[in-house]
């Protein structure tokens, strides 16, 4: 009875930690604002340049597109991981070309219904956007 009892608190316990870590990045999001560093290292305000996208995560992949005014900018997918500071993407599919096996890393934080990330490339922030997360 003693291992059974053992055995059983073991797989409660397994239960717990693969369920514990929940996933807010799950639903679809709506781009507030951010800034970008551009190939000419210039910073480019979103709202500048009338950008606005929708991302839809589920468990594991995440699929975007983007407008800037009422033409398509870019559009992506792929999978993602994450931890408690850093969600990673590793595009698959893009309508831009990258290097195969590209990861774009993230530091965020979650605030309420926004997604707050930055981009960081040699000490330099090169991204920072806010999402809002549709209903």
């Amino acid at each position: 009875m003693k291992n059974f009892t053992l055995s059983l608190f073991a797989v409660f316990c397994f239960l717990i930690s693969i369920n514990g870590y929940s996933n807010d990045f799950i639903g679809s999001w709506q781009l507030v604002s951010g800034e970008y560093v551009n190939d000419k290292n210039e910073l480019v305000d979103y709202a500048d340049a009338d950008m606005n996208s929708i991302k839809i995560l589920s468990a594991s992949h995440f699929s975007f597109i983007s407008k800037s005014g009422d033409k398509f900018w870019a559009a992506g997918a792929g999978n993602y991981q994450f931890d408690d500071k850093t969600y990673t993407e590793t595009p698959i599919h893009t309508s831009y070309a990258i290097p195969k096996g590209s990861k774009y890393s993230f530091q965020y934080e979650m605030i309420g219904d926004q997604w707050h990330n930055s981009r960081w490339k040699e000490g330099k922030r090169v991204e920072y956007e806010v999402w809002r997360k549709l209903k």
